[in-house]
């Protein structure tokens, strides 16, 4: 891949092509190294990274920095690369000394959930990044000159379109810093003072967005969203269509298939699909026995075509597992996604959900397992369950149950998977429970999760007590929050960390928007982030401070 044109905008400063020349002249000496692991901070460095890694056929490993260590050390292990370039520099790979043989064909690996508790490496080759470039581009207009925001982490497949690809096609890039990736109201305002044609986003950041931003005033001038990564709600088309002059794309593809496998113009749409396969791509709808099923059918989706990976990186035994020929197509090799779906009469695919353990929550792809297996590890857990709760169509968090014969604090349980896992991966809900309901054949019965669950009214009774010492305001702000969370969710008290009862990013939006209309004030925008309180209290001691002012 050849990149003629480089054009990024990041905190209000461009970077060009010379810039890009500069930066790559600095490692010109390390480029006969040929696996290398991309251990940078979200900047324009990174892109100029990941690019001249493309252009001197070198295959990089992109790995978020903010990871846990030890999940850092394991990718590195399993990849075993030449060299890791961090922000600063190339290092030598310290960790593992001998070599493995390197195959020209892979352009990158990335790093998803893994059900036995560890990530798994998928290998995508360079003519399956060519060919999602091609594909992607005969649907969708990405004109050179175009302008697209670039709101996606890194360690997400769907980075590349928005950032390579983009640059590849001749668009300009505006990259988002870390604040304007979780700011909604900085989001919004990147978005409408830079002039932006493309988004992509999960139904979950559109949501985020919406929930800020109302009338989407800040998309009113851009022509192309691109919506994928979870499930398409289909109130959040109809506000799209009705608030936006924009073309709507459903966008559906693991990552094993090269970021997006098919594509859905929705713009006029009075329904929810997924589209049609994109150049040199093929689905079939299987059964259990493997079996290609008539349209109309719901079965598992499989894919074939350009798009495939290599398979997972050390997995060979999973790489055989889900990369299969089917008995009815014996040369072609397809990947089972673990999706149900099935073909619409009209000739496209509509998206039934899962038919395993794994989830999404704003477009990460979670294994449950993974989570379930760290979980496992901690001393006095004798076994847990992990589920996730749909509390509206966009707005999703991971809970835990787990028995145990000794006390363990919820804040020892959380800092330890954060030492394990990444953020999104972390529970927001734990609960204790006596024992599991199992199957007749010994498992555990997650079906019936729920009936294992007691209520404690003790915490609630304490808390009561607490909550009579408050003032007016302060009273009313935590029946304002109180409100928003989930019902399912007990034992609420003041110090309780938001996430720890289920707040999220959007949840959060949804608190400060139902504040800011109860007690007439805007929060600043640098509060406008989760990150800024860390209990319910430091919530509702700042709505106090700001009311009184008002």
């Amino acid at each position: 891949m050849i990149f003629d044109f480089i054009d990024i905008l990041y905190k209000g400063t461009q970077y060009c092509k010379d810039d890009y020349i500069r930066f790559a002249n600095q490692y010109i000496n390390c480029l006969h190294h040929k696996k290398v692991v991309v251990l940078m901070r979200r900047s324009p460095r990174q892109l100029f990274a990941l690019l001249m890694l493309l252009e001197r056929n070198c295959t990089y490993v992109l790995v978020d920095p903010s990871y846990p260590i030890k999940r850092i050390e394991y990718i590195i292990i399993q990849t075993n690369p030449d060299y890791v370039m961090t922000d600063k520099n190339f290092i030598d790979n310290s960790i593992s000394k001998s070599m493995t043989m390197y195959d020209d064909s892979i352009a990158y690996n990335l790093f998803t959930s893994g059900s036995t508790g560890d990530p798994k490496g998928v290998e995508i080759k360079k003519n399956s990044l060519l060919n999602f470039i091609d594909g992607i581009s005969e649907i969708i207009d990405f004109s050179p000159g175009k302008r697209i925001a670039c709101l996606t982490m890194a360690s997400f497949d769907i980075f590349f379109l928005e950032s390579i690809m983009a640059l590849y096609k001749g668009l300009t890039v505006v990259l988002a810093s870390e604040d304007e990736q979780r700011n909604p109201a900085l989001m919004a305002n990147l978005i409408k003072d830079n002039m932006i044609d493309m988004v992509q986003m999960t139904p979950s950041r559109m949501q985020l967005l919406l929930n800020y931003d109302k009338d989407l005033s800040c998309l009113q001038n851009v022509k192309e969203i691109m919506i994928g990564g979870e499930p398409f709600p289909f109130y959040l088309l109809r506000t799209l269509q009705v608030k936006t002059n924009a073309k709507i794309y459903n966008m559906y593809g693991p990552t094993e298939t090269t970021i997006w496998s098919t594509v859905s113009d929705l713009t006029y749409k009075d329904r929810i699909d997924i589209g049609v396969p994109i150049k040199n791509t093929e689905i079939y709808i299987i059964n259990e026995s493997l079996s290609i099923l008539p349209n109309g059918q719901a079965g598992e989706i499989c894919i074939a075509g350009k798009g495939l990976a290599k398979g997972y990186v050390g997995r060979e035994d999973l790489t055989e597992e889900k990369f299969i020929y089917l008995p009815e197509k014996p040369s072609i090799r397809v990947y089972r996604t673990g999706d149900m779906g099935r073909y619409l009469s009209d000739g496209n695919l509509e998206y039934l959900g899962r038919i395993d353990n794994q989830v999404k929550i704003r477009g990460h792809r979670i294994e449950l397992e993974e989570i379930e297996s760290k979980f496992n590890q901690l001393d006095g857990i004798k076994q847990s369950i992990v589920t996730i709760n749909n509390i509206n169509d966009t707005n999703m968090i991971l809970q835990a149950f787990y028995t145990s014969d000794i006390t363990i604090h919820q804040k020892v349980i959380s800092d330890y998977l954060s030492s394990q896992l990444p953020d999104y991966m972390i529970p927001a809900v734990y609960k204790h429970v006596e024992n599991f309901i199992q199957t007749d054949n010994g498992k555990i019965d997650r079906k019936s999760i729920f009936k294992c669950v007691e209520i404690n009214t003790s915490d609630s009774e304490l808390n009561d007590y607490f909550l009579s010492g408050l003032s007016i305001i302060q009273k009313k702000a935590y029946d304002v929050i109180i409100s928003a969370i989930d019902s399912k969710i007990a034992n609420v008290t003041l110090d309780s960390e938001l996430t720890s009862v289920g707040i999220d990013s959007v949840t959060f939006i949804d608190i400060v928007m139902a504040l800011e209309a109860e007690f007439r004030f805007e929060f600043d925008d640098e509060m406008m982030l989760i990150t800024v309180f860390p209990t319910i209290k430091s919530i509702i001691e700042y709505v106090e401070s700001e009311a009184i002012l008002a």
